[in-house]
């Protein structure tokens, strides 16, 4: 379960920028589910203001950590300083697995990994953090993390985790693992939608993998768009290949079903064929699914329904997590101050902090967060005509 995470130095972030999931006993039980983090994370702000850069942080931690060992050995590591200043970056990123807290640091340039270390404790209150892994440039310099494998070498733009990975060290699968199971359609050229809009790529995974199609069929049939069952259906191109397509079964008043094809249907619905995927993959594997602009595409009425798949614990049996970027105000009330953060700038530097956060002005739990929002109390709101002479 991710707790936390943060960067310095990093895109538009100057100084700490910090993102923390993680709830004390203070919070109520109907919103903590008794867990150590938040299940959703809304980030709110203005154009610009740095939300998507707040994605991104966590898309480069979580690429660099599992992937990196397949990038070309020249290849650049993908991150921007401070308006690209020639000092390193600073991130790091908490996690929890199995009732072990893990810290991963790392420190880099867009060239090579500066410093990269892993620290590790007992979730129980108390326990001490143990650094379990140091890495400077390309020599180890502390390791109780895996024993043997002297012959491991480390590549300057390559994470130590991707690298032991490519070993099947035991050691490391669960923490490899934890970075796989996040999803995120926002990477370092920002949004991006992977082929959520091909409705052949899809509607074939849907035939491999039948429980995701029974999934978003029951959700698409709940949100009240007319539809009462989705099919695969497939036929043969000139080319001989199989090609696998939807049919979306609306419900006439007297009981009849008219099925249309993917592009008789709604930007919605088809938002919702190509999303719900990444939905039940993070669900049914207790992962992080990131988005920016969650709502894109969908009526303001469906998103307390996608919401409810991770605030609603018999709904997120495993602890699934969702972080997300959003215009949508009546959101902030569902989440509230504790799932809600606020990112603003200031001469070119972001800036964000929870709204639960001692700093910011009191806001009580049974009253709506959207309504001193729109009263620019709490910030995250747009400066129009401030920078007009």
């Amino acid at each position: 379960m991710l707790l936390g995470y943060g960067a310095k130095n990093c895109w538009c972030f100057k100084e700490w920028m910090q993102v923390n999931l993680e709830l004390d006993g203070s919070v109520p039980a109907d919103i903590s589910m008794n867990l150590p983090a938040c299940t959703a994370m809304c980030f709110k702000g203005a154009n610009a203001s740095g939300k998507t850069n707040g994605l991104k942080v966590l898309a480069f931690i979580s690429d660099f950590a599992k992937n990196s060992f397949q990038y070309a050995p020249d290849a650049p590591i993908a991150l921007d300083s401070y308006f690209y200043n020639q000092e390193k970056s600073e991130f790091y990123i908490e996690f929890e697995i199995n009732g072990i807290y893990y810290r991963y640091e790392l420190e880099a340039t867009n060239k090579s990994v500066v410093v990269e270390r892993l620290f590790r404790k007992k979730a129980e209150e108390g326990s001490r953090e143990t650094e379990i892994f140091t890495r400077l440039e390309n020599q180890i310099t502390k390791n109780t993390l895996y024993k043997g494998h002297s012959d491991i070498i480390f590549r300057n733009n390559a994470s130590f985790i991707s690298t032991l990975a490519q070993y099947a060290l035991p050691e490391i699968k669960d923490i490899y693992l934890f970075f796989y199971n996040i999803g995120i359609n926002v990477s370092y050229v920002g949004m991006i939608e992977f082929a959520v809009n091909d409705q052949f790529f899809i509607a074939k995974f849907y035939n491999e993998h039948p429980d995701f199609l029974e999934f978003t069929s029951s959700k698409i049939k709940s949100f009240d768009t007319g539809i009462e069952s989705i099919e695969i259906k497939s036929k043969v191109n000139e080319s001989g290949q199989t090609i696998f397509y939807p049919v979306f079964n609306h419900i006439k008043e007297d009981g009849t079903l008219v099925p249309l094809l993917y592009t008789a249907e709604s930007s919605g619905t088809k938002a919702l064929f190509g999303k719900l995927v990444q939905y039940y993959t993070v669900l049914k594997a207790g992962g992080i699914l990131v988005l920016d602009e969650f709502d894109i595409n969908l009526h303001p009425d469906i998103l307390p329904h996608l919401l409810d798949l991770f605030l609603v614990k018999e709904k997120n049996t495993k602890s699934a997590q969702l972080l997300f970027t959003s215009h949508n105000t009546d959101i902030m009330d569902i989440l509230g101050r504790y799932r809600t953060y606020i990112f603003e700038k200031e001469f070119n530097e972001s800036f964000c902090y929870r709204l639960d956060e001692p700093k910011t002005p009191s806001l009580r739990n049974d009253r709506p967060v959207s309504v001193p929002y729109k009263k620019h109390l709490i910030g995250g709101f747009p400066k129009i005509g401030t920078q007009e002479k």
